[in-house]
């Protein structure tokens, strides 16, 4: 009674002192950093709800507990003065992981090995190897996040991508139930990498630009068709012209994102807005010239106790875009069709997914979902960009209204470890609606 009294007495006042226990790896200062307190805050009664989800959501801890109680000269326990003690007691989850990936999408079978640290340092920081090997893409990704440089509002990103890929492209479809042929196949190569410097303004609210460097060149470039309208007037099938041109695309990005989500052990809830400018810098040495505008919407509801909405919109608008930053749809982004099967400088996309436990054993849990896809995907500037090499009848005009619009709808599954927090396996069914047909999509691993 007396302890209730004396919580009810502290809502509202000071924080004096913060007690932090039971983090083996991860350092006192990153438990309040990510939890938003410092000795000096006010204190209100409800912080502490929102200080569990923020620890919660981390994704660093497998239990997360705490309590709030008044203490000061004259109380035990005592302060120097009047105010609140914080007891925050969190359980670290084991943090890196190195593991082996195999998966089976359409047009693309492989598999490689990563490693993945979550917790770098103790210091919330993200550190992700990984290389794979494949029939479509093979690639080296390296990636270095670090949330808070120097403990301030500062955040930092290193990156880097090294990739190989073989890249079919599909005939535009010019009916609404028309479903596209392979026409053109090429070996894009492209070596990236990139650094991000932002802030947080306030809670949630982030800003930050990134500049990137490639060096993009094609080979391999061959016709896999035998009809040669499937090309311009004149095009040799057995010497087509590369897919675009080739050089060095320089290119900065300007972001401002609002991000309020809580993953609460794999329900998610919350929202996330996003917009982007990125844009080609000639001034650096970028031998193309284009623009970009991303929206995207995010929003989570917690349905019953376990069961998770997730709805999902992305508006991508790009003026004169070279073949490697182009828009595509198909494969996991529109399950139910092959990967990359559509392609342009505009989409939107929209996809809604509901998930909700199978079972729960010794961590070990088994989610299932349902989830319908829907997206639209065409070429507005082909007929004015002459950095790339279009197939013939790509752009809107040529096609009918409705021929981009494609939809998707299916099943799958989910397997994550709570001690990792890292989903070990997804199993996708997808029926594409107009190319009435069923894809398989499997990822084992690292599948996120």
């Amino acid at each position: 009674m007396a302890l209730a009294i004396a919580r009810i007495a502290a809502a509202d006042t000071t924080i004096r002192d913060i007690v932090i226990e039971g983090n083996t790896k991860t350092t006192t200062d990153t438990v309040e950093l990510i939890a938003k307190i410092e000795v000096g805050d006010d204190w209100t009664s409800d912080m502490m709800d929102r200080i569990k989800a923020d620890l919660v959501s981390s994704g660093l801890f497998r239990e997360v507990d705490g309590f709030w109680e008044a203490c000061g000269p004259t109380t035990t326990p005592k302060c120097d003065e009047t105010g609140v003690r914080v007891h925050l007691t969190v359980r670290d989850k084991h943090s890196w992981v190195i593991a082996p990936t195999f998966y089976n999408q359409p047009t693309n079978t492989g598999g490689g090995v990563g490693f993945g640290e979550n917790n770098l340092f103790g210091e919330n920081q993200k550190l992700l190897l990984y290389g794979q090997v494949a029939t479509g893409d093979s690639f080296f990704v390296g990636a270095w996040v670090i949330p808070a440089l120097g403990g301030t509002r500062f955040y930092a990103q290193l990156d880097t991508l090294l990739k190989t890929a073989r890249v079919i492209e599909y005939s535009p479809a010019h009916g609404y139930t028309d479903i596209p042929v392979p026409v053109r196949q090429s070996r894009l190569n492209y070596l990236n990498a990139g650094v991000k410097l932002g802030i947080e303004l306030f809670r949630g609210l982030k800003l930050d630009a990134r500049l990137r460097g490639a060096h993009v060149g094609f080979q391999d470039i061959h016709a896999v068709t035998t009809d040669p309208g499937q090309f311009d007037m004149g095009v040799d099938l057995m010497n087509p012209p590369r897919p675009g041109k080739e050089g060095w695309d320089i290119s900065n990005e300007l972001s401002l994102a609002l991000d309020r989500r809580a993953d609460w052990y794999g329900v998610q809830t919350g929202y996330r807005y996003q917009t982007s400018i990125e844009y080609s810098v000639p001034a650096l040495g970028s031998d193309f010239h284009y623009y970009i505008y991303n929206l995207s919407l995010w929003k989570g509801v917690q349905v019953l106790e376990r069961h998770n909405l997730i709805a999902r919109a992305n508006i991508n608008v790009g003026h004169h875009l070279p073949f490697q930053q182009e828009f595509t749809m198909g494969g996991t982004s529109m399950r139910g069709y092959l990967n990359d099967q559509f392609r342009g400088d505009l989409r939107v996309m929209a996809n809604v997914e509901y998930s909700f436990p199978l079972f729960t054993v010794a961590g070990l849990s088994v989610r299932g979902l349902g989830f319908f896809d829907s997206g639209y995907t065409t070429f507005l500037t082909s007929t004015t960009n002459d950095e790339r090499s279009y197939l013939p009848k790509s752009d809107r005009d040529a096609n009918s209204t409705l021929a981009p619009f494609k939809n998707s709808a299916g099943v799958g599954t989910r397997l994550y470890l709570r001690q990792i927090v890292i989903p070990l396996l997804g199993v996708d069914f997808g029926y594409g609606l107009e190319a009435r047909d069923l894809q398989l999509y499997l990822a084992i691993g690292l599948t996120n």
